[in-house]
């Protein structure tokens, strides 16, 4: 039996008109020629390489649609429109228009479904579903499957490796020029990436962009945090460091574990 859940922590940008694909291309990192129902993932950064926003994206008859957390939608928006004003295509914030639904145990019918993991899609509706409101499970799920979501606290801070959206096929290394492409080849290929995703656990709950220390050195910060079973599991983008005992923030008051995640995790 399958489940539908409103995802309302997240918002949509359209990208409408006959230049859309082509503007995007050169925008975001991955292929947009190369999309599919399982191929939805990938970022869009600025010159230095970091992230502004990473989402999931999928064409319509319009152009092309893009789910990201709704905190990045009007940036996002605001961010492109400075490149796109020679192109035949417009922007359009279309959070009030489209809703996002988790379907957990069962492939959807609906106007735009995208593929998560074995057991999980994504459900894109311009109408309003009967649905739980109670997203906590997918939130879960997306930690322990090391999906983390830009949001305004964590916008323009890391490379998308540093997400471990390499291993998530959202980066396309073969697809040419894009924004910020330069740097994140080179961190790539000369394996210059000194800080990835780590998961971990605590007992308090651990704010979105807190700062992870050891001694008194900033080491990482916090981009998931989620409830899990009495306590909280949380993604952290920090040092590779083979001592992996950490100094959690202020917050938390106590110590916590940072594990790496493997480099061939995916969500599956």
């Amino acid at each position: 039996m399958s489940t539908l859940i409103r995802l309302s922590q997240f918002g949509f940008l359209a990208i409408n008109g006959k230049d859309a694909k082509t503007f995007m291309q050169g925008y975001t990192t991955c292929d947009i020629d190369n999309l599919s129902t399982s191929n939805n993932l990938g970022a869009l950064c600025n010159l230095k390489g970091r992230m502004v926003s990473n989402f999931r994206i999928a064409e319509t008859n319009d152009g092309l649609m893009l789910r990201m957390h709704k905190s990045r939608v009007a940036d996002t928006l605001a961010f492109l429109s400075k490149y796109i004003v020679f192109s035949k295509a417009k922007l359009i914030d279309s959070s009030d228009l489209w809703h996002c639904y988790g379907v957990i145990n069962d492939k959807p019918e609906g106007q735009i479904c995208l593929r998560v993991s074995d057991n999980r899609h994504e459900l894109w509706s311009d109408t309003e579903l009967p649905a739980e409101t109670d997203d906590l499970p997918w939130q879960q799920q997306d930690c322990l499957d090391g999906l983390a979501w830009i949001e305004t606290t964590t916008a323009e801070q890391y490379l998308p490796q540093m997400f471990n959206l390499h291993n998530l096929e959202a980066i396309d290394f073969n697809k040419g020029c894009y924004l910020g492409q330069e740097i994140i080849a080179r961190a790539q290929y000369l394996g210059d990436l000194k800080r990835s995703l780590h998961t971990t656990q605590s007992d308090k709950k651990l704010e979105v962009g807190e700062e992870l220390q050891v001694s008194n050195r900033p080491i990482g910060k916090i981009v998931a945090c989620v409830p899990h079973d009495g306590n909280y599991i949380a993604l952290a983008v920090a040092a590779n460091s083979g001592n992996n005992i950490i100094t959690a923030p202020a917050s938390s008051g106590s110590d916590i574990v940072l594990t790496p995640l493997s480099s061939d995790q995916k969500s599956s």
